[in-house]
């Protein structure tokens, strides 16, 4: 048995006795806290509130009811022909969360949307969390019900947004809806306590809907590590977020930046992006290394996204920092780029028998023709090899303080005589230049001549 269900079975013993109330509404209470044993939807407890491009600052209460004809959802300011974004609040909490009311901006600034929030904070007050745990069922069966009455309305463009307790809260809207699949699901940072045990039934995955894609910002803590859904997103490592060591509650901070991540990115122009890693354990041991495969998180992440994928964040808004390869391309315009050597051959024999790689002839990082031309005999620039080039190539070769050019050499083949090389004497002060050999078969390192 887990301890989530020791925990439930003890407190409604010990509740048996204290206070109850009528059939077939059956609640305990202790202080602050209820239990729901047995209610009905609708709950006054549960209250559902719509924003929309008609009231997109003053919230409009909605009653949702077994049936359209007795809900008001139809009356309402609600446009079948705009998407919706239903949002959940976790725990100790309410509709007014400043993060989640970012969220409700950004998205009627970026266009039309019904937007409704679950407000259920008088089932999840502090300090009531195994209580507010319980009643997630309850909860999720109201917002079912919610769902339902949406898609009488004659659409099903629907993306539940759950954050914290709110996020594993939509896993029983999933299960009450029989003959529908939510087409998306997004977790912010997905609650941890009680659910580490948790079975499939209990708790979000990826059978909650067509897409499920979460955040995770302060796993081990109050979210958690193990991946969630369809594409896991773990922010800055998932546990802790830069920027909030220096704050008095640095976890909550860290798990409220779930939602507000999630916030920047539905208008971000550079966007959240990260880089896939095949489990958690590899980016402890460090064998996730960025790479050029980036895909994008947050509200426009793609539906076909599959995987584990790491994203890092600035420590202040903006957090977005855009693709690193952009980030790279900043940095290689105000630096001179770095030679890159020549890679060596992944042959298991040869590794074996030449451990340190000498046999490469990359060893020491030192290329085999450090030359700004074409290496190929073939090319364009080949003449540069044997001065026999165009004068615009071979002029390189000499400085700007010669006192004239350089008499043409003859081509060396059959009906030509090779002649000695001739120089030309220079004054004493002068350094020593580099005379390059003709040679049309092998490029030969530069003699210098003695004065």
């Amino acid at each position: 048995m887990t301890v989530r269900k020791i925990l439930l079975l003890a407190f409604i013993f010990v509740l048996l006795g204290l206070s109850s109330s009528q059939a077939p509404n059956r609640t305990f209470s202790v202080g602050p806290c209820t239990w729901i044993i047995e209610r009905q939807c609708p709950d006054n407890d549960i209250q559902f509130y719509i924003f929309s491009p008609e009231n997109p600052m003053d919230r409009q209460n909605i009653h949702i009811d077994k049936t359209l004809e007795k809900s008001n959802l139809s009356y309402s300011t609600f446009n079948p022909h705009h998407p919706t974004k239903i949002i959940i609040h976790g725990y100790n909490s309410d509709m007014f969360l400043g993060s989640l009311i970012n969220i409700k901006n950004e998205y009627l600034q970026k266009g039309e949307y019904n937007i409704i929030f679950v407000d259920w904070s008088v089932l999840t007050p502090g300090p009531c969390y195994v209580s507010a745990v319980h009643n997630t069922k309850h909860v999720g069966a109201c917002v079912a019900q919610l769902v339902e009455r949406i898609l009488d309305m004659g659409t099903d463009n629907i993306h539940i947004i759950g954050f914290s307790l709110g996020a594993q809260l939509s896993n029983y809207v999933a299960t009450n809806l029989k003959d529908f699949k939510i087409p998306r699901i997004t977790g912010l940072d997905p609650a941890m306590p009680l659910y580490i045990t948790a079975g499939i039934a209990d708790k979000l995955d990826p059978t909650d809907a067509e897409f499920v894609d979460v955040l995770h910002t302060n796993a081990l803590v109050q979210g958690k590590l193990e991946n969630c859904g369809h594409v896991d997103f773990y922010m800055n490592g998932g546990i802790m977020q830069p920027g909030c060591y220096s704050e008095s509650n640095p976890f909550g901070c860290s798990h409220q930046r779930a939602p507000t991540y999630f916030m920047e990115s539905i208008r971000s122009y550079k966007g959240f992006w990260g880089w896939a890693c095949s489990s958690y354990l590899n980016y402890l041991l460090g064998l996730c290394p960025p790479t050029n495969y980036l895909v994008e998180a947050g509200e426009n992440v793609r539906p076909k996204t599959k995987g584990m994928f790491l994203i890092q964040t600035n420590d202040a808004f903006p957090f977005a920092k855009g693709k690193w390869t952009d980030i790279s391309a900043e940095i290689s315009n105000t630096q001179p780029p770095l030679t890159q050597p020549f890679r060596r051959a992944q042959s298991p024999l040869l590794n074996a028998v030449d451990e340190w790689g000498k046999l490469d002839g990359s060893f020491n990082n030192k290329d085999h023709f450090p030359t700004p031309y074409s290496q190929d005999p073939y090319g364009a620039n080949w003449p540069y090899f044997n001065e026999n080039g165009p004068q615009e190539i071979t002029q390189d070769l000499r400085s700007d303080e010669d006192d004239g050019p350089l008499p043409p050499r003859r081509p060396i083949n059959s009906k030509f005589k090779s002649k000695p090389a001739r120089t030309r004497k220079r004054p004493s002060n002068r350094i020593n230049k580099p005379v390059w050999r003709s040679n049309p078969s092998s490029f030969s390192l530069p003699v210098y001549n003695d004065h």
